[in-house]
C-alpha cells in the first residue's frame, strides 16, 4: 500500500497534458544568479551588435514608411549621413533593453520549464515561454524602442535625444511614447513564440553530428518568428510614426506588407541564431557559479576536538 501511495504521489507531480510540474518549487537565487548572467551577456551582446545593426534598422524603418526599395533607402540616408542617426539612443537603451529582456526570458524559463533549461523544454513550452516574454517585456520596452524609431527618421528634423523627448512630450503627450503598445504586444509574442518553438521543432530533426546544431536552429527559428510576426510590425511601425496602417500598408497587398522583411528577417536571424548559442552557455556559467564551494576556514583546535567527538560517536553506535 505504501509504495502504490508513493508512486501516486510522484505521478501527481507531473501534468501528463502540459509536462509541467504540477507542484514545483520555485528557487529564486537561482533564477537571480541566471538572469543577473544572462543579462551580462546580453548588454554585452548588444554593444557589440548595435553599431552594426542600426544602419540595417533604420533603413528597414525607412522602407516600412515610404514603401520604396530598401538598398534605395540605405544609400539616400547614407548620402546625408543619416544611417547613424539613433546610434546614442540605441546605445543609451542597449543596457536597459538587454536586462528586461534575457531577466523576464530567465524567469518564465524556470517557471515554465520543469528543469529551467530552454533545451529540455518541449515545443509547447517554449511557445509559452516565447509569449509570456514578449507580452511582459513590452511596456517597460516600447518607450526605449518608440525613441529609437523616432531618431532613425530625420524626417522628423529632431536635433537628438532630449530634443526629441521634449518635442514629443510637448507636441504629442506623454502617452505618445507607448505608442504602438498593442502590435508591439502582438509582434513581440508571436515572434518570441515562433523563434523559440522554431528552434524546438528544427533543433531535435538535425543530425546530432551537424556543426553548430544549435546556431543553425535558432537562426531557423528566426525566420519563422519573423515571417509571423511582420504585419504586427509593420502596424507598430504605422502606429510610432502616425501613419494609417490600413490605407498605406495593409490595402495596398502582401508585396506592401512585407516591405522591408528581407533585411528585417536577415538581422533576426543573427541575433536569433546567437541567443540559441547564448542562452545555454549562460545558464552553465550560472550554474558553475552557484555550485562553487565557499573557501573554507582553518578550523580551530575546539572545532577539531568536536569534530573527531562526533566521529567516534558516530562510530559507537
Amino acid at each position: 500500500m505504501s509504495q502504490n501511495k508513493d508512486i501516486k504521489k510522484e505521478a501527481a507531480k507531473i501534468d501528463n497534458s502540459t509536462g509541467l510540474e504540477a507542484v514545483k518549487k520555485i528557487d529564486y537565487r537561482k533564477i537571480l544568479a541566471e538572469a543577473g548572467s544572462a543579462a551580462v551577456g546580453g548588454v554585452v551582446h548588444s554593444f557589440i551588435e548595435t553599431p552594426i545593426v542600426i544602419p540595417i534598422e533604420a533603413s528597414i524603418t525607412q522602407t516600412q514608411i515610404n514603401g520604396k526599395n530598401f538598398f534605395a533607402n540605405f544609400g539616400q540616408l547614407f548620402k546625408t549621413g543619416n544611417l547613424y542617426r539613433s546610434l546614442p539612443t540605441a546605445l543609451i537603451g542597449a543596457a536597459p533593453k538587454a536586462v528586461i529582456h534575457y531577466t523576464i526570458l530567465v524567469f518564465y524559463s524556470n517557471v515554465l520549464i520543469p528543469t529551467g533549461s530552454m533545451r529540455d523544454a518541449s515545443v509547447a513550452q517554449s511557445v509559452q515561454v516565447g509569449l509570456a516574454t514578449g507580452a511582459s517585456e513590452v511596456i517597460f520596452s516600447t518607450p526605449i524602442n518608440f525613441c529609437k524609431f523616432r531618431m532613425q527618421r530625420p524626417e522628423w528634423g529632431y536635433k537628438g535625444l532630449s530634443d526629441a523627448i521634449v518635442t514629443i512630450s510637448k507636441t504629442e503627450g506623454v502617452l505618445a511614447f507607448w505608442k504602438g503598445t498593442l502590435p508591439t504586444f502582438c509582434r513581440n509574442s508571436i515572434c518570441m513564440a515562433g523563434m523559440l518553438g522554431g528552434y524546438k521543432v528544427f533543433e531535435p530533426i538535425l543530425p546530432k553530428e551537424t556543426p553548430r546544431r544549435h546556431l543553425i536552429s535558432g537562426m531557423i527559428g528566426g525566420v519563422v518568428g519573423s515571417l509571423a510576426s511582420y504585419p504586427f510590425e509593420m502596424w507598430r511601425a504605422a502606429r510610432m510614426h502616425n501613419r494609417n496602417f490600413y490605407e498605406e500598408m495593409w490595402s495596398r497587398g502582401a508585396k506592401r506588407m512585407l516591405a522591408g522583411w528581407a533585411p528585417g528577417a536577415t538581422r533576426l536571424v543573427i541575433t536569433s541564431g546567437i541567443m540559441g548559442e547564448l542562452l545555454p552557455r549562460l545558464k552553465g556559467w550560472a550554474n558553475n557559479m552557484k555550485s562553487t564551494p565557499a573557501p573554507s576556514t582553518p578550523s580551530t583546535p575546539s572545532t577539531t576536538s568536536k569534530q573527531s567527538d562526533s566521529k567516534d560517536n558516530k562510530g559507537g553506535h
